[in-house]
């Protein structure tokens, strides 16, 4: 009966790792945006949007760390990024670049990136990437996103954005 038991919880330690993939190993909301100014933007709850009378481009970056198991791999397995995002207006665009960069050349190259569609609501979008393109040994990474809209009655907004 013991020799069950013992089997049974190192079955679980095995299957704990596994069943915490399905969750982002990194993710932030909308309005925890790194940016250069803010004339242009608000935020409303989690979410990042553009001041009212705002009309053009806002570029907001996310800062990318290593997360993944507890930090102690600098090549975590990551193959998606998702953002959840409004775009109610063909006025309007949400988009999202994961850049990764050297940290010596400084040298930036675009991993993937998402473009909004247009909708009533909140929706998410997501780019795929192989599973070997993190290496925070060598590399940085982060997300910039940009809010657009050509006319006031278009309210894009980004709600959250996650990488697994």
């Amino acid at each position: 009966m013991r020799s069950l038991g013992i089997l049974a919880l190192a079955l679980l330690f095995v299957a704990l790792p596994a069943a915490a993939q399905t969750a982002y190993d990194w993710s932030s909301a909308g309005a925890c945006a790194v940016m250069p100014y803010a004339s242009g933007s608000a935020v409303s709850g989690p979410s990042l949007t553009l001041a009212s009378s705002f009309r053009g481009t806002f570029t907001s970056r996310f800062p990318v760390t290593n997360t993944y198991g507890s930090a102690t791999s600098d090549t975590p397995p990551w193959t998606n990024l998702s953002i959840s995002y409004t775009d109610d207006s063909s006025s309007g665009s949400v988009t999202a670049n994961l850049y990764e960069v050297d940290k010596c050349t400084n040298t930036q190259t675009l991993i993937c990136s998402v473009v909004s569609s247009d909708g009533s609501g909140p929706a998410c979008g997501h780019c795929t990437f192989g599973s070997s393109t993190f290496d925070f040994l060598n590399n940085t990474y982060y997300v910039e996103v940009k809010l657009n809209r050509t006319t006031t009655a278009a309210t894009e907004q980004l709600h959250s954005l996650g990488i697994n």
